[in-house]
């Protein structure tokens, strides 16, 4: 009886060891008062993503709820993952914008504080590196105005159920959230954040997928973005994948990690 009970014992400190191993390696740190998630596969590192969460999702929920975290991190990829929560990725915050949402990240603040930092205190994310964006819904969004303002840091990114161009939704409360009306401030619709309007920016091939079947944000932003995107530079090599039954949830997003992996490889 009592080997037995030893037995027992020393497979649950097995597991816990196995356990910890697991997870020795996932660090959070805060830059400025935002959490940073960050994981760092158990082999060499062959690139790195900065993800990108969809609208009010915590930094970890794309590990908790898909397989994203395990696949790319398996494949020798470190993932940089901002909490960036009810952010829009707008430039700068403005009086108009909502009170409650003065607290979240900006894109400014990823550009000019999280990068540098993560540059500095992991040797990561710099130029002349496997650097790669990730992002899901509004996370796209974010994908899109990074690699507006970053020429090549990044090989390539991927964006999936984004929202790229505010001007076709002159309703979309999260816009008005952030910008004010766009009656009154239709510069700011149409500036430096419309990914859209300033898809000539964009430097990186960019692999989109959209649900057709997505009643949150509308398919027909991804083709019309995909479509400015090769007009504008034809010699990337992007790519566009719809799915004819697919909303904006993880199980779509999950069937694309595959071919994420496969377009992040080639470059």
């Amino acid at each position: 009886m009592r080997l037995n009970y030893f037995f027992i014992f020393l497979f649950a400190l097995l597991v816990q060891y196995q356990i910890t191993k697991a997870k020795a390696n996932d660090t959070v740190i805060f830059i400025t008062n935002t959490k940073v998630e960050i994981i760092i596969p158990n082999k060499p590192v062959k690139g790195c993503i900065l993800v990108l969460s969809g609208w009010n999702f915590p930094q970890n929920d794309i590990c908790e709820k898909s397989n994203f975290c395990e696949l790319f991190s398996d494949n020798g990829y470190a993932l940089i993952m901002p909490n960036m929560l009810k952010s829009v990725y707008s430039s700068q915050l403005y009086n108009e914008t909502r009170q409650d949402w003065l607290i979240y990240p900006t894109l400014s603040w990823l550009l000019d504080s999280l990068i540098p930092a993560i540059q500095t205190k992991y040797n990561v994310l710099k130029a002349g590196q496997k650097n790669y964006l990730f992002g899901i819904s509004t996370g796209a969004r974010g994908v899109a105005v990074v690699a507006t303002n970053t020429d090549t840091l990044f090989k390539a990114g991927a964006a999936l159920s984004g929202d790229y161009n505010q001007l076709l939704d002159l309703n979309d409360n999260l816009m008005r959230g952030y910008y004010g009306e766009y009656a009154k401030f239709p510069e700011r619709w149409k500036g430096n954040d419309n990914p859209f309007l300033n898809a000539a920016k964009i430097e990186i091939p960019l692999y989109l997928a959209h649900g057709k079947a997505d009643n949150i944000v509308p398919v027909k932003q991804s083709v019309e973005f995909f479509k400015e995107l090769q007009r504008v530079n034809p010699n990337l090599k992007h790519t566009l994948d719809l799915k004819e039954n697919a909303g904006h949830n993880y199980n779509f997003w999950a069937s694309e990690y595959d071919n994420i992996l496969k377009f992040f490889e080639q470059y």
